[in-house]
């Protein structure tokens, strides 16, 4: 049990640390949505929002906070709003 939950922490770490080196700029749109988006870490997002508005705001509300730098990326959520066919 011991070994599973360092592999868990091991795992969080390198999701948040890509986050980090990498950053979410050099990502583009849904792209950096879709590996916690996907119907069982968050939801899918696809066909939630009727708006590219309230998808942003819907976002920037979160308190979750692996959405910190998403949320700071108004680019960012705008091209995913755009990938989602929002408007």
């Amino acid at each position: 049990m011991k070994g599973f939950a360092v592999l868990a922490v091991i795992g969080i770490l390198v999701v948040v640390g890509g986050f980090s080196v990498v950053g979410a700029e050099s990502y583009q749109g849904y792209q950096v949505c879709v590996p916690c988006h996907n119907g069982r870490t968050a939801p899918d997002l696809r066909g939630l929002f009727s708006s590219a508005d309230e998808l942003i705001r819907t976002a920037k509300s979160v308190k979750d906070p692996m959405m910190r730098n998403i949320q700071q990326n108004d680019e960012l959520l705008k091209a995913a709003a755009k990938d989602l066919g929002l408007k």
